[in-house]
């Protein structure tokens, strides 16, 4: 029997071991998987800081109800348990017969239950706390309130979230509490409205409803500064009625307020209800009068016949707070002449033949097909995107198009087996580059860098060309087992390797197999039989995914772009700090109204390994996750030079600067109030439809620079109107990297903006004859990226052709358009369409006094007969005719029949 009870003993310590490790397992799993993958790559603090912050607010948020929640509960367990509840809706439930023990019990754990919940808050919001403790100063103060801009940035947002969650508490603490004893018959009304409450309860809710009303006093204290992020008025925050009107109006509230609370703690000792009552009403008249039927009579007889008068101080303010919170403040303005590009010469072109060169014609949206037709070579790669860049080669400064073949998502069906997903099929290889204006031989691109492994046609070559972390492709992997991953396919033959870079968490024993197979609900981890000592473990392999997790504070760019450095693949990430708190600036997308971009974050595509390197040392956001996490960001001089080089202005924050700068570069208040000067992001045709134009980066020299600049730029033009008013430039090189310049245009002439540009292309009878010809049956046109580029003082129009052939998703590059804007050309290339815009580079000939006389420098023979004559003159007149007109094509065919004709008689 003994026997029997130390087995039964036995077996049930054992399962209450594995119950135990399954309640860690599934209530820890997540947290130890992560503490495991940030300690991998380095970043151990980032997980102790954060998650010690989230366990020490939630312990404090949980105290502070508890102590609240708890003694209300206590309080009314006990009261049930003496209740009778007479004719109450209570009586039907029989309390009296459940024992006190029991309902306190219940009563207790809802208010833990409550009091958890209330918690959460607090648990959820630890970056807000963070932003509190570690708050920075900003060193410029509000307009109306005179703080310091960091109050609103770090200290208000925890302020309101704690006034918030506990007046929260204490209200629905305090209507349960007053329900449940109305209900159970506690409090009655009296035939000529008297209410009857015992002295215990009448000082409970005393204290709570005095609890409550000085947690609103609080809050409409606090309510005066959202007046700054008011977006109904005239300008985004705080205006004439706001400050004239609702201001004093939530001071007087939150007196109200005040004394409603004094009044509630006064009927511990005296009964005055009367006087709370009395209090409570004419607060919500003043409230009701004062913030919502106020200000609109307000509004519409005193500000409204003269709102600009009175708007003016606050417009300014407005102006002025969001140009300082996007940076506009920094930007520089220029005026540019915009001189007709007809009057552009030959040394002009040459002078600028490398901007030019590097015009993009190639458009991402359409090569990704080409690339993924001619370079996925296998099933089981794929091309998911294509990044612009720019790199220093051997041919010069070119601007690039780059993708990275990356490991396909999907498997091909014979081959999607766990082993194989999981263990061989581990990683993308090689990538491909092609400059962004040049074609091969069949209209397609010329591929500098293609196939596998990767061959190069110029001075930069791919030395580790496996990628392990990419943009897709979410899957984890274990590497470095029993069974060799699949390298790269050479021929019929494929070659095999191991991982031996630095990421990966290791997965050689039973319960770290046991913990992943239980984080990815993957039992085949614990059964499979090729997990070595060495082997590790690859996830969260996904460049946004693996800085998100890092770095959670950050908000990220949407698109990583891959970089070619040093023989080696790695992924640069933009990242920003934002936040929706500046006072007085109007919010982009509304989801922020203050943005830096004052991270750049290296992912090394093959190691995985993540660095964090700023780019804005003035952000004051940023300094204080400096604080917080010392020795996680680097300066950016510690980045190696290879890879500073191919640092972009990213496009997120230049799309919310554009955005904003079009509306706030007008900083005289009157003309901002009348919108007289307006601008917008322009439209483009594509595919058949009009877009939003959107920004694009290239090679070019700004006025009055010698230097090629890699610049995004993009046109500007008037609200509802199409012709150009400006442009934007944001610099990527050093050491003039993040300069954004505005360059305005004359507004005494017409400009041609991309939409006018389309307009005269699609009426260009010989382009449109041509286009449909090809847009047939069995084909497709498409017209690719319209690009505006700046040349000196003038600017040149250019936009590709493709034609795609009806069951071959491949692109072709069949023609290029450009334009001065008043000429048009459509030629094979943009070399050929620029020389039909200006004329061939040769230097034009005079015509002879007699036309009849023989072209100079080419004796006739002497035995030319009559008819040669007439046929060479008549040739000659042809081609002064065409030169005269500026047709050079057709004067070079011309002369090309001349020359023949007279190899003929010789």
């Amino acid at each position: 029997m003994n026997r029997i009870f130390r087995s039964s003993k036995l077996l049930f310590g054992i399962l209450f071991l594995v119950l135990s490790g399954i309640l860690i397992l599934s209530g820890f799993s997540d947290w130890i998987v992560e503490w495991l993958w940030l300690d991998n790559l380095g970043y151990e603090q980032v997980f102790w800081t954060i998650k010690l912050t989230q366990v020490l607010l939630l312990a404090a948020a949980l105290a502070v109800a508890l102590g609240y929640v708890l003694p209300n509960m206590n309080i009314l367990a006990k009261k049930f348990g003496t209740m009778s509840f007479g004719n109450s809706p209570l009586a039907q439930l029989n309390l009296h017969q459940i024992s006190s023990r029991k309902i306190r019990n219940v009563f207790m754990g809802i208010g833990a239950i409550f009091s958890l919940f209330f918690s959460l808050a607090f648990f959820m919001r630890w970056d807000t706390y963070f932003r509190f403790h570690w708050d920075e100063t900003v060193g410029q103060l509000d307009p109306i309130f005179g703080n310091d801009i960091g109050f609103y940035l770090f200290r208000l947002p925890f302020i309101e979230l704690i006034q918030n969650s506990l007046t929260s508490l204490v209200f629905f603490v305090t209507i349960i509490l007053t329900i449940l004893y109305i209900y159970s018959g506690a409090i009655s009304f009296g035939s000529q409205r008297n209410i009857m409450i015992p002295a215990d309860i009448k000082k409970q809710l005393g204290l709570n409803f005095g609890l409550w009303f000085l947690l609103l006093s609080w809050g409409f204290y606090l309510e005066r500064y959202n007046l700054l992020y008011n977006d109904n008025g005239t300008v985004y925050g705080a205006n004439y009625v706001d400050i004239n009107i609702k201001l004093p109006v939530l001071w007087i509230i939150a007196i109200l307020c005040f004394i409603l609370a004094l009044l509630s703690f006064y009927q511990l000792y005296k009964n005055r209800l009367k006087w709370l009552a009395g209090t409570g009403i004419t607060t919500l008249l003043l409230g009701g009068l004062g913030l919502n039927i106020l200000p609109g009579a307000i509004q519409s007889f005193k500000v409204d016949p003269s709102e600009l008068q009175l708007e003016t101080p606050y417009i300014e303010h407005s102006i002025e707070q969001t140009r300082t919170a996007y940076s506009l403040d920094k930007m520089k303005t220029r005026s540019y002449s915009a001189q007709p590009a007809e009057r552009m010469s030959w040394a002009t072109i040459d002078k600028n033949e490398e901007t030019i060169e590097n015009i993009r014609l190639w458009d991402p949206r359409l090569l990704i097909q080409t690339y993924r037709q001619l370079q996925e070579i296998r099933l089981y790669y794929q091309f998911y995107n294509v990044d612009v860049d720019r790199y220093h080669t051997n041919e010069g400064y070119m601007q690039m198009m780059v993708s990275a073949r990356e490991l396909s998502e999907e498997m091909p069906e014979q081959s999607d087996t766990w082993v194989n997903r999981r263990l061989q099929y581990t990683h993308g290889y090689g990538m491909v580059m092609s400059p962004v204006a040049q074609e091969g031989s069949q209209g397609d691109p010329r591929m500098v860098i293609k196939d596998i492994p990767p061959v190069s046609e110029i001075n930069l070559q791919v030395e580790q060309p496996a990628i392990y972390f990419g943009e897709h492709n979410a899957d984890y992997k274990i590497v470095d087992t029993n069974i060799r991953e699949l390298d790269y396919p050479r021929g019929d033959k494929n070659i095999y390797t191991n991982y031996k870079g630095e990421s990966g968490v290791s997965i050689n024993n039973f319960f770290e197999q046991l913990l992943f197979a239980w984080n990815f609900s993957d039992l085949n981890i614990l059964l499979t039989d090729y997990i070595n000592d060495n082997s590790k473990i690859l996830f969260w392999k996904k460049i946004e995914e693996r800085v998100k997790r890092i770095a959670p504070f950050l908000r990220l760019e949407d698109d990583p772009y891959l970089v070619l450095n040093e023989g080696k693949l790695y992924w640069i990430q933009d990242a920003y700090t934002t936040s929706p708190d500046y006072p007085y600036s109007e919010p982009y997308n509304d989801e922020y109204n203050y943005i830096r971009n004052s991270v750049k974050v290296v992912v090394d595509a093959y190691n995985g390994t993540t660095d964090f390197f700023v780019s804005d040392e003035d952000d004051p956001i940023l300094k204080v996750y400096r604080d917080i996490f010392p020795g996680m960001f680097k300066s950016l001089e510690e980045m190696p030079d290879g890879l500073r080089s191919h640092l972009r202005y990213p496009i997120h924050i230049f799309e919310a600067q554009m955005d904003k700068y079009n509306k706030y570069h007008m900083t005289n208040p009157q003309v901002f109030y009348n919108n007289e000067d307006l601008w917008t992001r322009p439209n483009e045709t594509y595919a058949g439809r009009s877009i939003t134009m959107a920004p694009y980066y290239v090679l070019t020299k700004l006025p009055g620079q010698e230097e090629l600049q890699y610049l995004l730029i993009s046109p500007l033009t008037p609200n509802n109107r199409d012709n150009m008013i400006g442009w934007m430039a944001a610099n990527s090189d050093f050491p003039n990297y993040g300069e954004v310049s505005v360059f305005e245009l004359p507004k005494d002439r017409l400009i041609l903006g991309p939409a006018q540009i389309e307009a005269r292309i699609d009426q260009d009878t010989e382009i449109s004859r041509q286009l449909a010809l090809w847009d047939q049956r069995g084909s497709r046109v498409i017209r690719g990226n319209l690009m505006i580029i700046p040349i000196e003082d003038s600017f040149i129009y250019v936009e590709p052709v493709f034609l795609i052939a009806e069951g071959v998703d491949i692109p072709q590059l069949q023609r290029v358009i450009a334009t001065s804007g008043d000429k048009i050309a459509m030629q094979p290339t943009l070399q050929q369409s620029i020389e039909a815009l200006y004329g061939k580079r040769e230097q034009r000939v005079a015509a002879p006094a007699d036309s009849a006389a023989a072209v100079p420098g080419v004796p006739l023979p002497a035995d030319t007969s009559s008819a040669a004559l007439s046929q060479l003159r008549t040739l000659w007149e042809e081609a002064n005719e065409a030169m005269q007109n500026g047709d050079w094509t057709l004067f070079g065919e011309k002369m090309n029949e001349i020359e023949n004709l007279l190899n003929e008689n010789q």
